[in-house]
């Protein structure tokens, strides 16, 4: 039995010395080593700014490549609004047919050939004869109601241009800062 002891003990200081060759092999290099178990290290870089770099590497995109891309990413905008018709007009039957044969479910849902259909509850939302309870009357509403049952939110689209001194101090006393994520679009 002790020779299975020794032969780990040798499996373990191989390991051991292989790590350390590594390592010495790869000192120059700007990485760090974490252990995750017993058996098993990570090689992580030590860089202050990973994204900075690899932004830097990045080549220059050609105006060919910008004209390809924005065909490619047309044509993948036209199937995908075919897609989505099909799936709208799929998704009317089927909230058509769980409506008709809501007494059917059973725990939610209900077990068909092709697939299996559940019901998920959606948002609560106000309505007044059809149609949803304007901005206004939300409002009014709301201060009507108990403060249990009211909830406060930010418009942060607002916020985002705010030239309130104040509000700007407020903000960054708690270190939050509003940002927009702008994008580009092709028409």
């Amino acid at each position: 039995m002790s020779w299975l002891i020794d032969r780990a003990y040798e499996h373990r200081d191989e390991a051991q010395a292989l790590l350390d060759r590594v390592k010495r092999d790869r000192k120059g290099l700007k990485v760090r080593y974490e252990r995750v178990d017993d058996s098993t290290w990570i090689e992580r870089t030590i860089s202050p700014n990973p994204l900075k770099n690899k932004q830097m590497n990045t080549p220059p995109v050609t105006l060919q490549e910008a004209e390809q891309a924005i065909a490619l990413y047309r044509t993948a905008r036209n199937a995908k609004q075919e897609s989505e018709a099909q799936m709208a007009e799929a998704e009317r039957i089927i909230e058509a047919f769980g409506r008709t044969h809501l007494g059917d479910f059973a725990d939610g849902r209900l077990e068909l050939d092709s697939g299996t259909l559940t019901v998920k509850a959606g948002a609560a939302k106000p309505i007044k004869n059809g149609r949803p309870l304007p901005t206004a009357e939300r409002i009014e509403l709301a201060n009507q109601l108990p403060p249990a049952y009211v909830r406060r939110s930010c418009d942060f689209a607002e916020l985002y241009g705010c030239g309130d001194k104040m509000v700007r101090q407020l903000l960054a006393a708690h270190g939050v800062e509003i940002v927009r994520e702008d994008r580009f679009v092709v028409l």
